[in-house]
């Protein structure tokens, strides 16, 4: 394993977490046909949640051996911002 890869895995795991505990298991999330949050509220798809998939996705590139899909500049900000 790349330590590029065991990063993002950890950036990743932290990002769930964090969003567990933000939704309070997504009992806090809006239901289906209701008026939607705003980013701050809504930490799923909010800037945590983007962070969130964006870090999986790094780490799903890494592991298959794909790096040249990452931005490394938003990597590097994930790697400041939660690392």
């Amino acid at each position: 394993m790349t330590d590029d890869l065991e990063t993002m895995q950890k950036i990743s795991a932290k990002l769930d977490a964090l969003l567990g505990s933000k939704t309070n298991g997504l009992q806090n999330e809006v239901p289906p046909g209701a008026s939607i949050q705003s980013d701050e509220d809504d930490a799923e798809h909010g800037p945590l949640g983007r962070d969130y998939h964006l870090a999986s996705k790094y780490a799903q590139a890494l592991a298959i051996n794909e790096p040249q899909v990452i931005d490394r500049e938003e990597f590097d900000r994930l790697v400041a911002e939660y690392g």
